[in-house]
């Protein structure tokens, strides 16, 4: 065999062609790029979890108090403790029949909300009975701002845009038949339950002026039970 084709063969068998020299050394360098991105696609996903598991945008709206269209307004509410410049507080006389909580809510955050529902007190703690008031009905809702229609629609489900606020009027009842005489409580909350993408979040939003009433109890002994 000649030496200048032994050298050939030789020097062909040194090392792989360049093509192969460059595939394999692109393809490490696709799969660090693929591990960055599925890494940072994997923190994003969690700050988002984060940010929509803790996003609570909606607050009292400013409005409060007055008859709902459609809703009963009960009997013999009036204004107390009025002296010094005092807004006062709602004085809501023992009765059985229902009574209707107007407040407001506002979405002050930049993303859409859905309201899942509005109540006087949180439905959801098994084994309590809510107290002072108790929800009588579907709670409904009126724009705040703009022409407002004759009859308020139910809020369950409704979107509730950023910016955007409402008037709802919560049906209640007093959560015993009798009460305390001498004994006063009062209503400083109610709550919004709010979905943002899958989480829910309960909140507790300040009533624009706190329903002052007497203790409402069970029928038992000391107790003044009106209606007999």
């Amino acid at each position: 065999m000649p030496i200048a084709e032994a050298d050939a063969r030789q020097s062909g068998q040194a090392g792989p062609p360049a093509e192969a020299v460059g595939t394999g050394g692109y393809r490490p360098r696709r799969r660090r790029w693929l591990i960055a991105l599925g890494g940072l696609g994997a923190v994003c996903v969690v700050v988002v979890g984060v940010l929509a598991g803790t996003y609570r945008p909606v607050e009292f709206g400013g409005y409060w108090g007055g008859p709902f269209p459609g809703l009963p307004t009960g009997v013999g509410l009036r204004l107390v403790n009025t002296f010094g410049g005092s807004n006062g507080d709602l004085y809501v006389p023992p009765q059985h029949g229902v009574v209707t909580v107007t407040e407001s809510i506002q979405n002050a955050g930049p993303l859409a909300v859905t309201i899942e529902a509005v109540t006087v007190s949180r439905p959801e703690q098994p084994g309590v009975t809510p107290w002072p008031l108790r929800t009588a009905g579907q709670a409904m809702y009126l724009p705040e701002y703009g022409p407002r229609p004759a009859k308020g629609r139910p809020v369950d489900g409704l979107s509730l845009g950023p910016g955007q606020a409402i008037v709802v009027g919560i049906p209640a009842r007093m959560s015993g038949a009798c009460f305390v005489p001498n004994g006063w409580t009062g209503l400083n909350f109610f709550y919004v339950k709010e979905r943002f993408l899958f989480f829910t979040h309960w909140v507790a939003i300040p009533v624009g002026t706190q329903l002052k009433f007497h203790e409402p109890e069970a029928r038992g002994p000391g107790m003044a039970c009106p209606g007999g």
